[in-house]
């Protein structure tokens, strides 16, 4: 019998990928959308896009009852405000409702930094308290801490520019999303993978320069990264126009000091190796570019 899961968080840059890989993979996917026309241009024909907010019990109930599965990829747009109320509130609220209406697992994107310990810093407390609310509701769960996606390199390419935000010293384990897919399928198809908190990480162990070089020497061979301090970056932040390069500054001062431990023997064990290096992963951008 087909296994029917809601995707929270459906129609973005790695939502939207494994709605798609779900779906292909034999699962019965209803995407949740706060704007049901617009998913519903973006998305196959044979994924429902049903509405719904996190924000919203009512909402949230009709969509989750009768589902085996949800999985969770909300964004709080690096807006601190709103970590509590998408992020935190909403991973609460699913999970409440999905411990209601008998779910047999949840699936949870958060971040490789993450080793169920708060720092007083938004990105990462977030992160770890929405863990808390998924592990303590009594739901199986399976959480993805995952690195840093290739799929994030081309925001680095601003107004001709290849730019990254401070100095940036430490590696982390990229990933492609078509192999995290891969691995979020495998988990809601084991379970092997209940009552996990996984580390997802690639082959590509690289800093975000050193990444966004690799990426351009393939994608944009005319140009070559920069780094633009921090300072100078808050100086361009209070120009019109520059709101999210406000929202992004604190963010990646985080990501400069916060250095990427990370174990992914137990992932590649369960959900499979991530095997997609970044010159692969760029030449198949490319392909698609063109």
């Amino acid at each position: 019998m087909q296994k029917k899961i809601l995707v929270v968080g459906g129609t973005g840059m790695l939502g939207k990928p494994i709605a798609e890989k779900l779906s292909t993979s034999g699962f019965d996917v209803t995407v949740l959308s706060t704007n049901v026309e617009k998913a519903r241009l973006s998305l196959p024909e044979n994924i429902a896009v049903a509405p719904g907010d996190v924000t919203d019990i009512e909402s949230l109930k009709k969509q989750i009852e009768g589902k085996d599965f949800v999985y969770i990829n909300l964004s709080a747009k690096l807006t601190p405000e709103l970590y509590e109320t998408i992020e935190i509130g909403g991973c609460d609220k699913i999970a409440t409702i999905s411990k209601e209406m008998g779910v047999k697992r949840i699936g949870y994107i958060s971040g490789a930094s993450s080793h169920g310990t708060k720092k007083d810093i938004i990105y990462l407390d977030a992160k770890v308290e929405a863990e808390n609310r998924i592990i303590s509701s009594g739901v199986p769960y399976s959480i993805f801490r995952a690195s840093w996606f290739y799929e994030s390199l081309p925001q680095f390419i601003q107004q001709g520019k290849a730019i990254v935000l401070g100095d940036q010293p430490v590696e982390f384990r990229w990933l492609a999303s078509s192999d995290f897919t891969n691995q979020v399928v495998q988990a809601f198809s084991t379970d092997d993978a209940a009552d996990k908190c996984f580390y997802n990480g690639g082959p590509d162990k690289m800093t975000m320069k050193d990444a966004l070089a690799k990426f351009c020497a393939v994608c944009y061979p005319d140009l070559s990264p920069e780094n633009m301090t921090f300072g100078m970056a808050k100086m361009f932040s209070n120009l019109p126009g520059m709101e999210k390069l406000k929202l992004a500054i604190p963010f990646f001062e985080y990501f400069s000091t916060n250095v990427e431990n990370i174990d992914t023997t137990e992932a590649d064990a369960i959900l499979g190796k991530n095997c997609t290096t970044i010159d692969e992963w760029a030449r198949l951008y490319k392909n698609k570019m063109s």
